[in-house]
């Protein structure tokens, strides 16, 4: 008798967790890590500009060395989160552009992975709190 209760209890349990979303797993965060370089802006990167000229078009790089500041690298991964595998996005594996400086101009661009063709989309915020359309913002303003 103990037997079939503890079959019927358990049975009960598994049945009422099963429509659950998520039951047995965590929310997660996306892991952005770097900054993303596309295509577009690691071509418009020539020999013989200066790092004024690549700082403009490729923004700040990831690392500066302090013992080779001759070398720039520019590296990008993501890794999605809940709402991002919902949204069906999936994982960027490591990208890395570095730049090569010579005699304060650019020498050599090393590429490791496919650079996309443009900046990658990620999922808006399902915070409430978090106003991201514009009818939002305007019931924020203050009446004049």
């Amino acid at each position: 008798m103990q037997k079939k209760l503890l079959a019927i209890a358990l049975t009960a349990a598994v049945l009422s967790t099963a429509g659950c979303k998520n039951v047995f797993s965590a929310y997660r965060i996306d892991v952005v890590q770097g900054q993303a370089v596309t295509s577009e802006q690691a071509d418009k990167v020539k020999n013989g500009m200066t790092p004024a000229q690549v700082r403009y078009v490729l923004g700040s790089p990831l690392i500066t060395d302090t013992l080779n500041p001759t070398r720039w690298d520019y590296a990008y991964r993501f890794i999605p989160g809940t709402y991002a595998k919902e949204a069906g996005i999936d994982k960027v594996p490591h990208r890395r552009l570095s730049v090569f400086f010579s005699d304060g101009v650019v020498a050599r661009i090393d590429r490791e992975g496919q650079l996309p063709s443009s900046a990658p989309a990620l999922p808006g915020s399902k915070d409430g709190a978090v106003r991201t359309t514009q009818s939002g913002l305007e019931s924020q303003r203050p009446a004049e």
